[in-house]
This record gives structure tokens, sequence and C-alpha cells, in this order.
């Protein structure tokens, strides 16, 4: 498990964000080297939608994103060995449909990770999505019930394909999502493409045409395109869009292809949904061939 690829979302405040980057960057340079996570920030100025934070995109191994994010709120809980703030609150995002899995039948999941984290872990409405179909994770607690809390989360979460292909559009400044009802070239900001209304606002307009690029690994592409490409001409049928594999190149930084999508909004999350369902389901099934599990977690005081 910890040698597995994830991620995670942080929202911080203007002023959080210069003290993790530090004088000409020094700081958050210096957590990247202790770590050996990527970490990157929204620009000044580009919160989440929705919100007015900006966005800590930490990504890399299990076991370097555990430690980016230790270091990350060691910057906000503490100024040198002076405690700011003992039961600071931070806020993951995390795609709106990875939250059903993550709340559990009738709330059983998140109760749970509460329970064994002894944090407050809440997730806002899913009638209200922030960015790009987003949601946020409310942990509040003192430092270490939060990273027990982030551990947990992002444990729950290392299986669900649709959280770990979410990263691949996720881009600073800039991603390749793109808006444009005029079929204008327009390269808009994932975080930035609806400034100050939440995506299922009113004013959301399903019918809007646009591209979203998101990646699937190399080894389920297969599963996508189908036997003589019946899959994905069923999935373009049945929805509307058209899609394309970028072939013989992969997303820098990883093993997985650029798939494309065009069409509606709308038409655009239904492909998108399909598509990771064809990709659940060829990985619940190469894992049943194997007849492999994952490993048993272990503590976050046991990450070094």
């Amino acid at each position: 498990m910890w040698e597995r690829r994830t991620h995670a979302r942080i929202l911080v405040s203007d002023a959080d964000a210069g003290c993790i980057i530090g004088k000409a960057g020094y700081d958050i340079h210096a957590m990247e080297a202790r770590s050996g996570a990527h970490i990157k920030l929204s620009g000044r100025g580009r919160p989440l939608p929705g919100t007015d934070r900006r966005v800590v995109l930490v990504s890399g191994l299990f076991r370097t994103v555990m430690d980016a994010a230790e270091l990350v709120l060691e910057k906000l809980f503490y100024l040198g060995d002076q405690v700011i703030d003992a039961e600071a609150t931070v806020v993951l995002v995390v795609p709106d449909a990875c939250c059903g899995a993550l709340i559990g039948k009738g709330g059983e999941v998140i109760k749970s990770l509460a329970e064994e984290s002894n944090a407050g872990i809440t997730v806002s409405p899913y009638d209200i999505c922030y960015g790009f179909h987003d949601r946020l994770v409310t942990i509040t607690g003192h430092l270490d019930n939060q990273l027990q809390a982030i551990f947990l989360i992002l444990s729950e979460l290392l299986d669900d394909v649709r959280y770990s292909s979410s990263v691949a559009s996720l881009s600073f400044p800039s991603s390749s999502v793109r808006y444009g009802g005029d079929g204008q070239d327009e390269h808009v900001e994932r975080y930035h493409s609806r400034p100050d209304t939440p995506v299922r606002s009113p004013d959301y307009d399903s019918h809007v045409q646009g591209t979203l690029t998101m990646g699937v690994a190399d080894e389920y592409v297969g599963a996508v395109i189908g036997y003589g490409g019946r899959t994905i001409q069923e999935i373009e049928r049945v929805t509307g869009v058209q899609i394309k594999i970028v072939k013989g190149e992969f997303i820098p930084g990883t093993n997985e292809r650029e798939v494309v999508i065009s069409g509606t909004r709308e038409a655009v999350d239904a492909a998108e949904a399909m598509i990771m369902q064809r990709v659940s389901d060829a990985t619940k099934g190469r894992r049943r061939q194997q007849g492999g599990g994952g490993g048993d977690r272990r503590p976050v005081k046991e990450v070094e």
C-alpha cells in the first residue's frame, strides 16, 4: 500500500499558502525534498470556486504524501516550537463521485473513521459541489488525530479508480479542462472555470459544450476500448460525446494515457462515469484472477 500512488488536496488561506511556500519558495522545496512528494498550490487570487481558499495538491507514493501532509499541517499548526492553533481545521477536497463510498450506508464508514482517528470528520452536502464536481471533507481535532484521519480517508480512497484518475486532470496554474460555448479553444483553469459558483448551483448549464481530459492506466485502456472498439463506440452512442485516446504517449510521470471526452457537460459527466465503471470492473477482475487483496493498514505514527 505504501508504494502505491495517491494524492491529497488541502484547502488553505492566502496567508497559510505564503507560509507553506516560504521566501523565494524555500519552504515548499524543502518539504518536497524531505518528503519525496510533489507539492503544488493554485495561484494567488484563484481559490477553489465556492470558497475563498487556495488548493494545495500533494501527490506521490502513499508514504510520501503522508509525510508531506504532516509537514504541511505542521506549518499551519506551529510557528517554530510554539503551537499556533492546537485544534485547527483541515479541509480536504474529494471528488463528489467518491464521497458515497467514503460516507458509507447510513454514514457507517465515515463514523468508523472518525472513531478510529478520534477526529471530527464531516462531508459537505451532496447538493452543493465546489470546483469541478468536488465536495469538502472537514477534519477537526489535534494534529495527530487529523493526520490519522487523513491516513484513513486516503486508505479508503486508494482503491477507488475515480479518485486515483482524478489527479491526472489537475494542474496548476492551468489544466486540461476547456470550456468555450462558441467553439473557441479557451484554456480555462480547472479551479477557476466558474469563479464564484458551485457547480450544482442554479447557474450551472449542463448544455455548455466542453472537453475533459482524464487519465486511464495503460493496462486498462483495452477495457475502455473493448473488442474491435465496441465498448468505446457504445459509450459514444449512448452519451453523444466524442472520445479520443491519445496513442503512444503517457501523461508525464505516470503510466496513464490521456482520454479526451468532448460534448455537453452533462454528456461528458455521463461518459466519464461509464469509463470509470469499465476501469473499475477491469480492476476487480484482475484482482480476482490474481487472488490478491490489499495489505494491512499501518498507523500514521509508523510513517517516518
